[in-house]
């Protein structure tokens, strides 16, 4: 393969990379400008590796050009995981550990030759990343409320029912805090959620009331 495809193949991946790095990097994610750029050049570079296999060790047996590629997607798989933070009940990072996988389907299609799926691909990502804008402007529309749950300490595994119907309401969660009550025989779960002004509040309420284990629910 000519040096120049290779390095018009390696720069195009770091480009592509470094504009939904960039993004993230806007926003303070932990993988940023830099951890975008490397996945998406390492991507590009497997694939490399996996086209010239073939061609340079043929001679030696079978050899399957696509097994490189498919272990980059297991690989990566792993440091999406480590863009994952969990914050007591909450969690981050999923949005960051999804634009690594997708930067990494970028790196291996800029490697193979195919610059006008990647390119399509790195333009939809970055759009969907600037989706937070939008989701910036409905919550204009919503306030924050403190939802108050306590739940039997026999009963804490049931605490994501109470999160599945905040969210089915139109809720957002922002923070999740927790203390023991009743001598450790209780557990109560503070919820900052941001609702809409028309949210149907005691329909809510009542919805959790009725789940396993809780013992007591409020908000305001």
């Amino acid at each position: 393969m000519p040096i120049i495809v290779v390095t018009v193949r390696v720069l195009l991946a770091c480009l592509m990379g470094g504009l939904v790095g960039l993004e993230r990097e806007i926003h303070g994610c932990a993988a940023g400008l830099r951890t975008h750029i490397l996945v998406t050049i390492g991507s590009a570079l497997f694939m490399l590796v996996s086209i010239f296999m073939p061609v340079g060790f043929g001679d030696l047996g079978a050899v399957d050009p696509s097994r490189i590629a498919a272990n980059v997607v297991t690989g990566i798989g792993f440091l999406g995981a480590g863009a994952i933070i969990r914050y007591g009940w909450s969690i981050r990072g999923l949005t960051t550990a999804a634009s690594i996988w997708a930067v990494a389907a970028i790196g291996l299609a800029v490697g193979s030759g195919m610059y006008i799926p990647a390119a399509i691909t790195t333009t939809v990502v970055l759009a969907v990343l600037f989706l937070s804008r939008f989701e910036d402007t409905m919550e204009s529309n919503m306030h924050k409320e403190v939802l108050t749950v306590t739940i039997s300490s026999e009963s804490i595994k049931g605490f994501d029912e109470v999160k599945n119907i905040v969210e089915v309401y139109g809720g957002k969660i922002r923070k999740i805090s927790s203390e023991d009550v009743n001598g450790g025989k209780s557990r109560r779960f503070i919820l900052d959620v941001m609702v809409y002004y028309s949210m149907r509040r005691k329909d809510m309420v009542s919805d959790i009331a009725v789940l396993s284990g809780i013992q007591e629910v409020n908000i305001g």
